[in-house]
């Protein structure tokens, strides 16, 4: 009946947590836990914790399957722990002479309770998990500038809960180029956020000079990014799909096979991975996106933009660029200028600018919607 039943209890004589047989027992000194029993299923086995042996987890940042699902590359010098709350808590590696924290994963997967970046060197206060111990990869007053997730995986990340830097405000950087959805997730105490199906690149000071894509979509749906609170955003893919809404300051998406320079985003075309998509940048009916700024590049040759649902840019400026087709079927607006240059362009939306539109084509223009300025 107890077969494959195992509980945890923290061995005072080793100072760790041990698993014994479910109906086994923990040694004396320890005694016997009372109360609740928490189930924690694993594969092929099931984990039985008391209350105390749990408490005792969590303390010595005992690994849990319930934080497996972000996974450092074994040998690294990044460490996944469990906050008091039950939150997956990442001591970053240390930083580069830059600035730059890199880090890598066999799985990075946000859930919607979130999770916590360690960036820094003393025991710090969170939004999500209180206080939190200093990550023990730091030096004295030592914090990253940037803090870089790559993740080697055949499958996408996802982003379903908030990404909080603890410590220093920081930027952040989610690269996988197997993709990465979004649901719901969003970012706490970051300057900048970076989310790229690139490979990461570097300079000889350890400066993060930008990436490098060649396949890999963005899907962002269900409940979307918020990411109000961010100064800039970026989305740097092959393709990018918004069936939900995105929110953001200064938000940048950059389609394509390119390397894209991180502080600049200049992008230069290099060979992508398989065929090209049809569309790089796809705004549903369901989708859109919210800004202050927003600036839209597609620079693949004969691959297109197409906004379905609302693109608008709030308090400035909405540049699209594409060298396919630009559709626009939806409402396209910009609070300064408006700027759109494509192989040709499609309106049969709404597209508007309170200051000027500057709509320029190589070849067809149709419009039978709306294209005006104030």
């Amino acid at each position: 009946m107890n077969k494959n039943r195992y509980r945890v209890v923290f061995n005072r004589a080793r100072g760790a947590m041990i698993v014994v047989q479910e109906n086994g027992n923990a040694p004396r000194a320890v005694g016997t836990a009372h109360g609740s029993i928490a189930l924690l299923e694993s594969r092929g086995f099931r984990i039985v914790c008391g209350p105390i042996a749990m408490a005792a987890a969590l303390l010595f940042g005992v690994p849990l399957p319930s934080i497996a699902q972000i996974a450092p590359t074994p040998g690294t010098n990044t460490h996944v722990i469990q906050t008091q709350n039950g939150l997956p808590q990442v001591n970053i590696a240390g930083p580069s002479g830059a600035g730059v924290s890199v880090n890598t994963y066999n799985q990075f997967d946000v859930q919607k309770n979130g999770a916590i970046l360690n960036n820094s060197s003393t025991i710090v206060q969170t939004q999500q998990a209180g206080y939190i111990n200093g990550n023990p990869n730091f030096g004295p007053g030592q914090s990253a500038r940037i803090i870089v997730n790559q993740v080697n995986s055949a499958n996408p990340s996802q982003l379903r809960g908030y990404v909080e830097v603890a410590g220093s405000r920081a930027e952040v950087v989610l690269a996988n180029p197997s993709g990465i959805v979004v649901d719901g997730g969003g970012f706490i105490n970051t300057s900048r956020a970076t989310l790229t199906t690139g490979q990461p690149y570097y300079g000889a000071d350890g400066s993060l000079g930008g990436f490098n894509v060649t396949r890999g979509l963005i899907s962002v749906q269900g409940a979307g990014l918020n990411a109000a609170n961010v100064d800039q955003v970026d989305l740097i893919s092959r393709a990018v799909q918004a069936n939900a809404a995105i929110y953001a300051k200064n938000l940048n998406v950059v389609a394509g096979a390119n390397q894209v320079n991180h502080d600049t985003l200049a992008a230069t075309p290099i060979a992508g991975d398989g065929a090209a998509p049809a569309i790089a940048i796809d705004v549903s009916q369901l989708g859109g996106m919210y800004s202050n700024r927003i600036l839209l590049v597609s620079n693949e040759n004969g691959v297109g933009v197409a906004n379905a649902g609302t693109i608008a840019a709030q308090a400035g400026d909405l540049t699209l660029q594409s060298n396919g087709q630009l559709v626009l079927t939806g409402k396209t607006t910009a609070s300064g200028n408006l700027t759109a240059t494509a192989n040709s362009i499609q309106n049969t939306g709404t597209t508007y600018a309170q200051q000027n539109v500057d709509v320029s084509t190589g070849g067809a223009l149709s419009n039978s919607g709306t294209l005006a300025a104030q």
